[in-house]
């Protein structure tokens, strides 16, 4: 478990940092060419990974199950989010929302795809999004940090 936390928390930091690159990109250029430049970037970097690391592209696998891919298509819309989100709302009241949103929908998915529903949104859950909810309403209703 320590191991899952420290990668959430290394994500959580570089979904940040990025939300920074991608605002100041996306200010630059059409928004949705930001995000194609992005997962140029993106692409070079996973396939030195791919290719020094002797991984292997497992094609085969992407062909059995090619709705794989769709999760690219998430990722250019994401980031094309993310630079229209930063200019108009600032930082940290895009992060609110996208990260507010996300617990909301994950919590959604996980009580739908629980075989005992009732166990997955206990009363504390609940709460934890309610308040995720009022902390997002907090943050965004400030407005932009000049």
């Amino acid at each position: 478990m320590r191991v899952a936390l420290g990668a959430a928390v290394f994500a959580g930091t570089l979904i940040a940092l990025q939300s920074v690159i991608v605002g100041a990109f996306g200010q630059r250029l059409h928004p949705f060419v930001a995000a194609l430049w992005i997962h140029a970037g993106g692409l070079v970097f996973g396939a030195v990974v791919v290719l020094i690391g002797r991984m292997g592209l497992h094609v085969h696998v992407v062909r059995q199950a090619p709705w794989g891919l769709l999760a690219g298509v998430a990722g250019m819309l994401l980031v094309t989010g993310i630079a229209v989100a930063v200019a108009g709302l600032g930082l940290a009241s895009a992060l609110a929302t996208v990260t507010g949103v996300q617990l909301l929908i994950g919590f959604g998915i996980e009580v739908a795809r629980s075989p005992a529903p009732l166990t997955a949104a206990t009363p504390a859950r609940l709460v934890g999004a309610l308040l995720i909810v009022a902390g997002v309403y907090l943050v965004v209703s400030r407005g932009p940090a000049s």
